[in-house]
């Protein structure tokens, strides 16, 4: 093989590579070489694997070689070395995603709608139930009950109350 072919082999087994670890990045979790190799263009163009035909080569014998086997150039490697190191980053983290990489921020921000969805049904729950309280007290303020009257309506509405809340807080009765 000469070296024309043995870099294209490099830009298309890269490419395979990249793209399995994009799809399926948990295998290749503990692959520290890897890893140090997608932090960077210069990383992935050093990169060896022997196992797949990848070779050692400059950055840009890299980016001349994937100009003329990819569409898009070194740019479709390159977008796919970052999406390659995003998964592993996130397969690694698993829900303590960073918040520096898109798919971390991606993952904050499904976490946030979905606490302030459970406080919006919260909140709208607790007005209820200081609703109902409230027409209790009024219920109570324009009766004449006798005390003992008093301690049973207060016993009874703060069950109800306490059952209600334990359910807003816990989700639970």
């Amino acid at each position: 093989m000469n070296i024309l072919e043995i870099n294209q082999k490099k830009v298309l087994e890269t490419k395979e590579l990249l793209t399995e670890v994009i799809k399926e990045p948990l295998p290749f979790e503990g692959d520290a070489i890897l890893t140090s190799a997608l932090k960077s263009q210069g990383g992935l163009a050093k990169y060896i694997n022997e196992d797949r035909n990848i070779t050692s080569c400059s950055l840009n014998t890299l980016k001349s070689a994937s100009e003329s086997l990819l569409m898009r150039g070194f740019v479709e490697l390159d977008e796919l070395r970052i999406n390659a190191r995003n998964a592993l980053e996130s397969a690694a983290l698993g829900e303590k995603a960073t918040t520096k990489t898109r798919t971390g921020l991606k993952h904050k921000v499904e976490e946030l709608q979905i606490q302030l969805s459970t406080m919006k049904k919260s909140n709208f729950l607790q007005s209820l139930i200081i609703e109902d309280f409230r027409y209790k007290l009024k219920e109570l303020a324009y009766s004449n009950p006798s005390p003992e009257q008093v301690q049973t309506m207060y016993h009874e509405l703060n069950k109800r109350i306490e059952a209600k809340l334990s359910y807003t807080l816990n989700g639970e009765i």
